[in-house]
């Protein structure tokens, strides 16, 4: 089973593969499963119906998809015999995995399934895992710079700053790249690249398949994209983990358990 199976219905589409008109409306059903797991759409259902209606699927995703409570949320397809006409469901992922007290001792292992923010942070774990040259990236520079991949060096910081400010503090939106690349050159006093002079900068944001960008992500980058000089580029790196395991599997024992 690949990763996109992991879900109820399509996964979601990027933003930019979106062939919804942004004029349209877009009807969402508000599924029992999502009311029960946050309480703002089962608000919304009370005051709205069953059925929520926006101007567009990216207003859709921005008011329904983004919080700390909506990791488990997802847009479903509808079934085709539906009476009510909507674009999309709203639903929950279950979560098949037994309660803690249902398990039986760490010694002798437990199996978890792989879930939706682990596949992502595995996804940037391509890059993050590297401190410096990691492959993707050297090919890339390499390509886009018209240089041999062993006259530079490329840097990674796996945190880099936020752009932009936040709508409370008066901005258009923040953006927290997931990873920088530094390209440094190597020369006669840095042969090594380490401390190289800085060629080129890329900050990137890493999705993992058709994941969708969060609330100000990509208007904050075409914005930055915009006003970045030669030495900048912003980036959308996706990575295809369907060939990911889909349940990992592990012990917990002490030292002196574990000789």
């Amino acid at each position: 089973m690949s990763w996109r199976d992991q879900w109820p219905g399509l996964p979601r589409e990027p933003e930019t593969e979106s062939t919804e008109k942004t004029t349209a409306e877009f009807r969402v059903a508000l599924k029992s499963s999502a009311c029960e797991l946050a309480a703002e759409i089962a608000a919304l259902r009370d005051e709205s119906g069953a059925v929520a209606t926006f101007e567009s699927r990216a207003e859709a995703e921005s008011e329904l998809l983004e919080g700390d409570d909506r990791d488990t949320l997802r847009f479903q397809r509808p079934a085709p015999n539906d009476p009510d006409v909507v674009d999309t469901y709203l639903v929950a992922i279950s979560d098949p995995e037994p309660e803690p007290t249902e398990r039986g001792p760490p010694e002798h292992g437990w199996t978890f399934a792989m879930r939706a923010q682990q596949v992502g942070a595995l996804a940037e774990s391509v890059f993050s895992a590297y401190s410096w040259n990691p492959p993707p990236l050297v090919s890339y520079a390499a390509a886009d710079l018209g240089l041999e991949p062993d006259a530079f060096r490329v840097e990674v910081d796996p945190s880099p700053g936020s752009v932009g400010r936040s709508e409370r503090d008066g901005g258009d939106g923040r953006w927290l790249p997931d990873v920088e690349f530094i390209v440094r050159r190597r020369n006669e006093l840095h042969p090594d690249g380490y401390e190289g002079p800085v060629i080129k900068r890329y900050l990137a944001e890493v999705k993992h398949g058709s994941t969708s960008f969060e609330r100000h992500q990509r208007t904050r980058m075409a914005r930055l994209a915009a006003e970045a000089g030669a030495d900048l580029e912003v980036l959308v790196i996706r990575v295809d983990l369907e060939g990911a395991p889909q349940t990992y599997d592990l012990t917990i024992r002490t030292v002196s358990e574990d000789g």
